[in-house]
C-alpha cells in the first residue's frame, strides 16, 4: 500500500518565463498523508510498480522502502504548456515507526527557460 500526494501546476509560455514562481513548488509545511491505495499505480507521469520501484518517463528513478517518503519534482514542455509535477510517496509496511525520517528529495527539473 502506498499514499500518494500529487501538486501540479500548469503554466503558459509566458508566464513560465516572466514569473519565477510558476517555476518553483514550495516544500509543503505539513500535510496528512492521504489514505493509502493499493499498488501497482499508473498515473500520467509516474508509475509505481508492484515491487514498488518508481518509474518516470520510461526509465527507474527510485526504489521506495517502508516508512521512508519520498518527494519527487518533475516538470516538461508540452506544446505550448509547460507542466511542474510534485509527488509525494510513502510506502506502508509492518511496523510503522513512532516518527518518519525526513523526505527524500529526487529533483527532476530540467531547465525550460
Amino acid at each position: 500500500m502506498i499514499s500518494l500526494l500529487h501538486r501540479k501546476l500548469i503554466s503558459t509560455k509566458s508566464e513560465w518565463r516572466t514569473d519565477p514562481t510558476r517555476r518553483h513548488l514550495p516544500p509543503l509545511p505539513s500535510f496528512s498523508w492521504p489514505a493509502p491505495r493499493p499498488l501497482p499505480y499508473r498515473g500520467t507521469a509516474l508509475h509505481i510498480r508492484p515491487d514498488a520501484s518508481v518509474w518516470v518517463a520510461h526509465r527507474q528513478v527510485a526504489q521506495l522502502h517502508p516508512w521512508q517518503p519520498v518527494r519527487i519534482i518533475r516538470n516538461q514542455r508540452q506544446a505550448h504548456y509547460y507542466t511542474l509535477e510534485d509527488f509525494h510517496l510513502l510506502l506502508h509496511g509492518p511496523n510503522q515507526p513512532a516518527e518518519l525520517p525526513p523526505v527524500r528529495l529526487i529533483d527532476l527539473q530540467l531547465d525550460r527557460s
